[in-house]
């Protein structure tokens, strides 16, 4: 088994759920529930990353504010300073950047061209599964050396 970020894409499909930075929030919103997923890239028209927006940016916009407008434009509200990884990425690195960057959604992006997005929990499934096959591999050996 591979553990890097092409082998859940090649799993999961390189579908990418997105708005543009004009959209508004009710926009987002809409499309968040649609394909019930956490966070949607916003990319302008050459499909460049110009930041994300998740449930919690929303949800932050939302904060404290008596006047609540779904008319907002997702540039107001998403996060502008993105982090990303590459297919070769090793999935131990992807947890690493997830857990202290606090985030659960990571995009990837191959030459230039974004590819497709990883959650944490497509990172801990395939995590899992290895070292499923790993102890799986290691009892074999152990049951069949002796």
């Amino acid at each position: 088994m591979s553990n890097t970020v092409r082998s859940i894409l090649d799993q999961k499909g390189s579908t990418v759920v997105t708005v543009a930075p004009e959209d508004t929030l009710a926009q987002a919103i809409l499309k968040l529930t649609q394909h019930r997923i956490g966070a949607v890239l916003v990319v302008d028209e050459n499909e460049e990353i110009k930041g994300i927006l998740s449930e919690r940016d929303i949800v932050k916009s939302f904060a404290g504010k008596i006047d609540i407008s779904a008319a907002v434009p997702v540039s107001s509200v998403m996060t502008k300073s993105v982090t990303y990884v590459k297919m070769h990425q090793n999935l131990d690195e992807c947890l690493h950047l997830m857990t202290t960057g606090r985030f659960r959604h990571l995009p990837v992006v191959e030459e230039g061209k974004l590819r497709g997005v990883v959650s944490i929990g497509d990172v801990v499934k395939a995590v899992l599964a290895d070292r499923e096959f790993q102890i799986g591999q290691l009892e074999y050996y152990i049951t069949n050396t002796f």
